[in-house]
């Protein structure tokens, strides 16, 4: 009966792990992120430069495209990247994965620029034999524009963050950006926390509209630093908007360097420390003191002998 009970649990988990791994696996890709479209076409020079930069961060795991020569991890192994199966996908979505990661595969934001990441994509879609009468995707296109400005408006009732982006066209007429992707972060002790969302990108009127996470701690008025920028500065450079805003929860912070710990002032340092670095200073001094007055006795101890 034991045995039987010890195997079904062990089934159990295998399945909960199983499940959850796949889960993680999953990609949900925003809309406005399949519409992009690679801007590098696919000439020799462009498709030899994603395959240096392919060998390099992703061969490791994925293998050689269109050889099914992948890492064989467990219990999800990774995609063979030059498949079909696999550039049924749009640039967009491809992009997307590359720059977010998921589950074992690592994100790529910040350890490759976007042209890099573009070339990739190129190097991948040479091996796209549908390529020629795939199905293209309308991509979101905004005027050249200068003077870009971001602006917020925080709604406390529905504790809400808006952005609204536009620029100035050439005949001088302020026109929404559509299809720009936003970040919206709070500032916390040590970092920032990503609050943005999977679909973070302007609409047609250049807006975007984020809850506010109900149970994110503020300060003692609520009181939290929010922080807004253009995720991708290629384009626009960096834009950035910081506003503190009463959306969070408000709470009386304790100062860990307040309380008598390791880590604490020298005013707040344990009581053993304390008394043991007094004993300490005192009882070397005594030493010192005591071989001076050592010393002090010795020509003393000599007339004596004499």
């Amino acid at each position: 009966m034991k045995n039987i009970i010890k195997i079904t649990a062990s089934l159990f988990l295998i399945f909960t792990l199983s499940v959850s791994v796949v889960s993680a696996q999953s990609w949900s890709v925003p809309n406005l992120s399949k519409k992009k479209q690679n801007p590098y076409d696919t000439s020799t020079k462009n498709i030899s430069s994603g395959k240096k930069i392919y060998n390099i961060n992703c061969k490791s795991c994925h293998g050689d495209a269109t050889m099914r020569n992948m890492l064989p991890l467990q219990p999800v192994a990774p995609s063979d990247l030059g498949s079909q199966a696999f550039l049924m996908q749009t640039d967009g979505e491809i992009y997307y994965k590359v720059n977010k990661g998921n589950g074992a595969m690592p994100t790529f934001k910040k350890t490759l620029n976007d042209e890099s990441k573009w070339m990739v994509i190129t190097y991948l879609r040479s091996f796209d034999k549908n390529k020629k009468v795939s199905k293209k995707i309308a991509e979101v296109k905004n005027p050249e524009v200068s003077d870009v400005k971001l602006l917020l408006d925080i709604n406390k009732e529905t504790k809400s963050v808006s952005a609204n982006l536009t620029g100035v066209t050439k005949k001088g007429a302020r026109v929404a950006l559509q299809g720009i992707e936003l970040s919206f972060k709070v500032k916390r002790s040590f970092g920032y926390l990503d609050i943005s969302g999977n679909d973070a990108y302007t609409n047609e009127q250049g807006m975007i509209e984020i809850p506010f996470p109900s149970d994110l701690p503020g300060d003692r008025e609520g009181h939290v630093n929010l922080l807004v920028k253009v995720t991708d500065d290629a384009y626009y450079g960096e834009i950035t908007v910081d506003r503190i805003a009463t959306l969070g929860v408000p709470t009386d912070p304790e100062n860990p360097l307040d309380e008598r710990a390791m880590w604490g002032t020298r005013a707040n340092a344990p009581i053993w420390i304390i008394v043991s670095y007094v004993g300490g200073v005192l009882s070397i001094w005594s030493i010192i003191f005591l071989v001076l007055f050592q010393l002090i006795k010795l020509p003393k101890l000599a007339k004596t002998e004499e």
